[in-house]
């Protein structure tokens, strides 16, 4: 078994990345959260995905280098449009919309358009979950399959993600 020092498969990856038009910080981001999905067991969603990323950036349905820009915004519900950037840097702008709006009011609820893969959804309950708060989260995957529930027959359920954060004391 060959065995890679995370720091060193995050330089490489971000290497990958800033080789791709990423800034710095972008391609670092990226590669934290994809080598963070390896290292918690999630490695469909580690740093295998490099190359469908980047694949996807050729074919321009990735752009790199987007600021998530509000495009709806009431003291508890904001529409964000990630305009088809890195979900790695998209999707944390959109998470900290809703901490933010959820601390003032109590509940949010934030919706992403736009915007590439975000990766494990698993980070995005657990920065939530770090700031005392309960969340939500839902993806819409696109050609997300239908099944049937446990014990049916008729396919009624997405195979989309979704993922519930709750904060506990000391974890």
């Amino acid at each position: 078994m060959v065995i890679i020092k995370v720091e060193n498969l995050i330089d490489f990856v971000a290497d990958v990345f800033a080789h791709a038009e990423s800034a710095p910080e972008e391609a670092r981001r990226i590669a934290s959260y994809l080598a963070t999905a390896n290292l918690t067991g999630h490695d469909s969603h580690g740093v295998i995905r490099v190359p469908v990323y980047i694949r996807w950036k050729k074919m321009g349905s990735v752009v790199p280098n987007q600021t998530a820009e509000v495009v709806v915004d009431t003291p508890s519900l904001a529409v964000v449009d990630g305009k088809f950037g890195y979900g790695q840097t998209v999707a944390p702008v959109a998470v900290k919309i809703g901490i933010e709006k959820c601390k003032k009011a109590g509940l949010a609820a934030v919706a992403l358009r736009n915007a590439g893969h975000i990766g494990r959804v698993g980070d995005w309950a657990e920065m939530a979950a770090a700031e005392g708060l309960v969340s939500v989260h839902f993806v819409n995957a696109a050609g997300s399959l239908l099944v049937a529930p446990f014990g049916g027959v008729e396919k009624r359920l997405s195979t989309a993600p979704y993922c519930v954060g709750i904060p506990r004391q000391g974890e």
